[in-house]
């Protein structure tokens, strides 16, 4: 939707700076757990804005539409990376999970494991152990540039972030990132380029964890996908043959266990995989939308997490599924040769009956 047109001569006669319509701005959080981080907000003058959260992997954190939140904020309020403990554990859990995106990776996903990495010559360490969803999402960000232009009518919002996963005798992985959205519109794309900026072979694993929060995930919304027959169930119990035990969410339950499905999507003639979370009761019909290529991610997991407090929907496309051996056995683990990169593409964006409906008829 162009809210305001394409005549940015006449957009500007209207007002003293275009930041009274749209913008991007750098911030910095100031109180809280979060004090220090560095924070990158859009605001595309539809009542859509998120943060990019510089010092978080250069994740969003937050997120709103018209007031609504789209993301799962955690109790522990998207603390500063300083913050991460126990990092070949379950640290992660407490400084990382929460806000809208989460990047998992960028050598491991999954539960912590222990693998070898003798091929990085360092005979003091011949294994390392690896925490959950290792560590990018807690690596500080370097800050490339930000800012608007006018591109063929359009008032083009960007940031370009770099995030480097390295050690000495080990990896070094460069994630550029790159998120992009107009004014007038309720979306945003992310590019990812991973590189191997070393000298030796290094697995990569690669899985966003979108954390889809109240009032989009409440009792009556529905996940819409192209899922191609019953989910495996890989933690927690449910009947996957019963379509509304992965597909429909419910009321906040006391003693939640999670539930951890994997799916096995059908892309449309494009390559591309679109789900969606929709809330037909949300301002009379309301839902946001993920959009990725299904080559460079293959797996999909949904984490249903329908607890008191921890109400959220993990959308979860990655490059492989759990477990080392399993995914090595599979034929599935990445290796990054020296100069070696990968590109992610992913949108992300607000959608209305209309769309949903239309997802909804693609379904395989």
């Amino acid at each position: 939707m162009q809210l305001f047109g394409n005549d940015g001569e006449e957009l500007r006669r209207r007002v003293g700076h275009m930041s009274q319509l749209a913008g991007v701005r750098l911030l910095t959080s100031d109180n809280g757990p979060s004090r220090g981080v560095r924070l990158i907000e859009f605001r595309t003058g539809t009542g859509f804005i998120f943060e990019i959260a510089v010092d978080r992997g250069f994740d969003v954190g937050r997120c709103e539409y018209r007031g609504a939140s789209v993301g799962w904020i955690p109790p522990t309020m998207l603390p500063a990376p300083w913050f991460f403990e126990d990092q070949s554990g379950f640290g992660w859990l407490r400084s990382g999970l929460g806000g809208l995106n989460n990047t998992c990776g960028l050598v491991h996903i999954g539960n912590p494991e222990e693998t070898s990495v003798a091929h990085y010559n360092f005979p003091a360490r011949p294994t390392e152990r690896y925490g959950v969803h290792d560590r990018a999402a807690l690596l500080p960000a370097e800050l490339v540039s930000f800012g608007e232009r006018w591109e063929d009518g359009k008032l083009i919002l960007e940031a370009v972030g770099r995030v480097t996963q390295a050690q000495t005798y080990g990896e070094n992985l460069v994630l550029t990132r790159t998120y992009r959205a107009e004014m007038g519109a309720s979306w945003f794309t992310m590019e990812d380029v991973v590189e191997n900026r070393g000298f030796l072979p290094t697995e990569h694993m690669l899985l966003y964890h979108i954390n889809i929060g109240f009032p989009f995930v409440d009792d009556g919304s529905e996940f819409i996908a192209p899922v191609a027959g019953a989910p495996d169930l890989l933690f927690g119990t449910a009947d996957v043959n019963d379509l509304a035990s992965w597909s429909r969410f419910i009321a906040p339950q006391k003693d939640w266990v999670q539930q951890t499905f994997e799916h096995r999507m059908a892309p449309d003639a494009d390559g591309q995989v679109e789900v969606a979370i929709f809330n037909p009761k949300l301002f009379h019909g309301t839902g946001v939308s993920i959009r990725y290529d299904h080559a460079a991610m293959p797996r999909y997991i949904e984490w249903r997490m329908m607890g008191e407090g921890q109400y959220a929907v993990g959308v979860e496309p990655c490059t492989n599924g759990f477990g080392r051996r399993q995914v090595k056995e599979a034929g599935e683990l990445i290796v990054l040769q020296p100069g070696d990169r990968r590109t992610y593409r992913t949108r992300l964006g607000i959608i209305g009956n209309t769309q949903a409906q239309a997802l909804r008829a693609r379904k395989v």
